[in-house]
C-alpha cells in the first residue's frame, strides 16, 4: 500500500530491502532525515542502488561510489507507483543507449569495459551496485562518510549490503589522488578506499597489486592498477573512477596472468 510507513528493520535481504527502501523514497519519508537533506544528495530523484548489467546465474559485483548526476527521468514526478526491481531492469536500456554515450561518457565507457571485466575474471553476469543510492553531481566523499555513520537510513543499507557482499566476488572501481605512484599503501591512507574495503569483505593484507598503466611522460608512474585476492578486487585510477582500458597492453598481460574464478 503506497503511503504507508515502511520498516526497514529486519529486511536482510538486499535486493527485498532496495526495494523497501525506494518505497520509502517514494513515500517521501526521507524527508525526515536531516543528514540526507543537507544538500548533500539530490532527493527528488530516485535512489539507485543497484542494476543488473548482464543476468546470468554466475555475477560479478561491480562496487561504485554513487549514481551520479541527476537526470530528468529520475525525478520523483515521473513515478506513479514504487517497484524498484522492475524498473532497474530498465537502467541498462539507458546507460547503455546512443545518447548516454555522447559527448565520451565516462560512465558509459566504464560500464561497457566492466562487462569486459567480468567476462575475463570468468563471470556469466554483472551487477552494478552503489557504496552511495542517492545521487550527487560531485560528492563529497568526506561528507558522504560523515552522512553514512549519521544517517540512520544510510546505516541500514550499509548493513544489509556488507552482509550481502561478504561471500560474493566483487570488484571496488574508485579513484586515488594523482601525485604519487600507485601503490599498496594508497589502499590504507584513503578514508573513502578504505570504507569500501571494509563494506566488500576484503582484507587489505591480503591484496596484490598489479600495474595496468604507466604515465605517458615514460617516469615510470603508475597511473592505475587492480589488486587481487581470490575473487575480490578493487581497480584504483588516477583521478577518475575509470577502468583502465581492456586494449591496453598491460591490461592483456593480467588477462593472460588470470586464474580463472
Amino acid at each position: 500500500m503506497q503511503g504507508e510507513n515502511i520498516d526497514l528493520n529486519g529486511i536482510f535481504d538486499y535486493y527485498k530491502f532496495c526495494d523497501a527502501f525506494h518505497k520509502k523514497w517514494y513515500n517521501n519519508e526521507f524527508a525526515k532525515d536531516l543528514i540526507l537533506n543537507d544538500g548533500t544528495f539530490q532527493m527528488d530523484y530516485l535512489p539507485e542502488p543497484y542494476f543488473e548489467v548482464k543476468n546470468g546465474d554466475n555475477p560479478l559485483y561491480v562496487l561504485l561510489t554513487n549514481p551520479g548526476g541527476k537526470m530528468d527521468f529520475q525525478h520523483r514526478k515521473n513515478f506513479d507507483k514504487s517497484n524498484y526491481s522492475n524498473f532497474q531492469k530498465k537502467l541498462i536500456g539507458i546507460y547503455t543507449s546512443e545518447e548516454f554515450s555522447k559527448g565520451g561518457s565516462r560512465a558509459y565507457n566504464r560500464l561497457q569495459d566492466s562487462i569486459i571485466y567480468s567476462e575475463d575474471l570468468g563471470f556469466n553476469a554483472l551487477v552494478n551496485i552503489e557504496t552511495i543510492p542517492f545521487h550527487s553531481p560531485d560528492l563529497n566523499k568526506s561528507r558522504a562518510i560523515k552522512a553514512i555513520k549519521n544517517s540512520y537510513s544510510l546505516t541500514q543499507y550499509h548493513t544489509v549490503l556488507k552482509n550481502f557482499l561478504k561471500d560474493k566476488p566483487v570488484l571496488i572501481v574508485a579513484a586515488a589522488g594523482t601525485k604519487h605512484s600507485l601503490s599498496l599503501s594508497h589502499l590504507s591512507a584513503n578514508p573513502w578506499i578504505t570504507y569500501q574495503l571494509d563494506l566488500a569483505g576484503i582484507n587489505k593484507d591480503n591484496l596484490k597489486m598489479t600495474p595496468l598503466n604507466l604515465h605517458k611522460s615514460g617516469n615510470g608512474k603508475i597511473t592505475s592498477a587492480i589488486y587481487s585476492d581470490g575473487i575480490k578486487h578493487v581497480h584504483l585510477f588516477m583521478g577518475m573512477n575509470s577502468l583502465s582500458s581492456p586494449k591496453s597492453s598491460e591490461y592483456k598481460a593480467w588477462k593472460k596472468a588470470l586464474v580463472k574464478v
